[in-house]
């Protein structure tokens, strides 16, 4: 196992300070003198002098053909691409938002989003366009259309790409629109000067679940985006190998801090590869494993489960892997052991590394490392985060109690987009004026920092007065080799008494006729391990858990069923 980093970002590259991204970015890479494929998309590479001569396009683009100014935003509204990356830094460049999208939204949600931000324009793909032709029509934007075949053909062809057919079809008589490959074509070898010592401005708008579970615009600077990639996840390689060997696939949502930052921004600041992905996609994500050397694998937990059962995850590929990464959901005790085994029996000297954030805070807030873990918990805060567990009257408690978690530091989001323009709405600010985001998880702190997450403040189950934590349970079944996954949600039984509801997935190997035998082992292995509140009372089977666009487990989808 590692006991320490081979190198860190901040060996190389100087402290960010008030840099805007595309100004740090420029710094991360300023002692790399060589050009080198800093991006790969089916296949395809595309070198680093290529990507800043797209960025430099699109930034004349939008300040001198738009005419946008400072603090003016533009939506994104694709999945994983280059042009995604290629848009955000060249508005970042000039002082402008990135409004990030999920790709999956309906044409009204994408609407509303578009006009919440007051956004100038939305880029979107072509393919998708019919789709949202009708709402396109009454949105008095610029409207970019691209088509993946921009960078998935060979370079030399990138300027002769058009959209598809069908896209200019549908746009006939409803809305006008400008192609992507067309701009860089028209704009190639034309620059713009930026607005440098920025990072104090809003760089994107992100949608996220809000701290009380409403959907808010959540307002992140560069500063908060480049201090998570610099403090927490900065990829740690060997300074002696080429820049563009060491590779990343990147299958989190770049409308997510946590697929931006730990995924993509702690990919190419370090100098290596960066694969997107339009979206998730096993044979995919393995077969561009077996063709590049991936030093990191970043994901959920239900992705890691899908490679993990998949035939030809195993492999001689696996060797390149250094390190993985796991958020955005709770990851069971015996599934780290079983991945851990996996990939150490093929060479690799990764271990699967939980960890804990929430947009709010740049999603990135505590990690477990190889030289600093502990199983069980999501590792220990960022070194420029401070963290406290708090009580209801938001007073923290000792060590070891379960409490709030709360953040503070350099990781704050500058809060939600308001209608009114106010700031700092979501923020708490305490008696000695600190600001934090009270996070509406449960969680608590040992004595060597590293933190245990318990619960959503929001899934708590009360029974009697007293707490039970879903995830105790889950993870007590996890072993269970006819279960395939479980969920433990707030249920009533007939006299409308407080019980634990328990949905079960059965494994492939399950017989469903031993089905009241399973139960009774459930039963049985709860009762012998947890307190009495804890043991289900109603066990239900289920196809499959509901996921949210994260592929999170949606529980309260699962609450909603009873």
């Amino acid at each position: 196992m590692i006991q320490k980093p081979l190198f860190t970002m901040q060996d190389v590259i100087p402290h960010y300070n008030d840099m805007n991204c595309y100004e740090y970015l420029l710094a991360c890479l300023h002692h790399i003198k060589e050009d080198y494929p800093m991006f790969q998309f089916k296949g395809t590479d595309h070198m680093r002098s290529e990507f800043f001569a797209d960025v430099d396009a699109m930034a004349y683009y939008f300040k001198e053909e738009l005419g946008m100014q400072v603090g003016d935003a533009f939506s994104v509204f694709t999945p994983n691409t280059i042009e995604e990356v290629v848009v955000l830094f060249a508005l970042n460049k000039i002082g402008c938002i990135a409004n990030l999208i999920h790709p999956l939204f309906p044409s009204d949600a994408m609407r509303t989003s578009v006009e919440y931000t007051k956004s100038k324009g939305v880029l979107l793909l072509d393919m998708v366009a019919p789709l949202h032709a009708d709402a396109l029509k009454d949105m008095d934007v610029k409207i970019i259309l691209t088509s993946p075949k921009v960078y998935a053909a060979p370079v030399a062809m990138k300027a002769f790409i058009q959209p598809d057919e069908t896209a200019v079809k549908a746009a006939e008589g409803k809305f006008e629109f400008e192609f992507y490959g067309d701009i860089l074509k028209r704009n190639n070898g034309k620059t713009v000067e930026g607005l440098y010592r920025s990072g104090d401005l809003t760089a994107v708008y992100m949608n996220g679940g809000g701290t009380t579970g409403v959907s808010r615009t959540i307002m992140l600077s560069s500063t908060v985006l480049n201090a998570v990639t610099s403090n927490a996840l900065a990829p740690i390689i060997p300074t002696d190998e080429p820049a563009g060997l060491n590779c990343k696939v990147l299958a989190l949502p770049f409308f997510h801090a946590y697929g931006l930052c730990g995924g993509l921004f702690c990919c190419i600041y370090a100098g290596c590869k960066a694969i997107p992905m339009l979206r998730f996609d096993a044979d995919e994500f393995i077969d561009i494993m077996k063709h590049n050397q991936i030093y990191e694998i970043i994901g959920v937990p239900n992705m890691y489960r899908k490679l993990l059962d998949h035939p030809e995850f195993p492999g001689e590929h696996l060797k390149y892997v250094k390190y993985a990464f796991a958020g955005g959901d709770y990851v069971p005790i015996d599934f780290l052991t079983r991945f851990n085994n996996m990939m150490a029996s093929h060479g690799s000297i990764a271990t699967l590394m939980p960890g804990y954030g929430l947009t709010e805070c740049g999603a990135v807030d505590c990690i477990n490392m190889p030289w600093a873990t502990k199983p069980g918990t999501v590792g220990i805060p960022l070194r420029t985060n401070t963290v406290k567990i708090l009580d209801d009257d938001k007073n923290e408690v000792p060590r070891g109690t379960v409490g709030e978690i709360a953040f503070s530091g350099n990781c704050l989001m500058k809060g939600y987009l308001m209608p009114d323009g106010r700031l700092g709405e979501g923020l708490y600010t305490d008696s000695e004026g600190t600001k934090w985001v009270l996070t509406g998880d449960l969680g608590k702190m040992d004595e060597d920092n590293f933190i245990t997450f318990v619960a959503r403040k929001k899934r708590l189950i009360i029974i009697s007065g007293y707490n039970v934590f879903p995830a105790d349970i889950e993870d007590l079944l996890e072993p269970q080799p006819f279960l395939k996954e479980c969920c433990a949600v707030q249920g009533y039984d007939a006299e409308k008494k407080p019980i634990v509801r328990l949905y079960i997935v059965l494994s492939e190997d399950a017989d469903a006729e031993k089905l009241d035998e399973y139960k009774q082992i459930i039963t049985k292995e709860c009762a012998d391990n947890l307190n009495g509140f804890s043991v289900p009372r109603d066990i239900q089977v289920i196809d499959a858990l509901p996921r949210t666009r994260m592929e999170k487990i949606d529980f309260l989808k699962l609450t909603e069923i009873l």
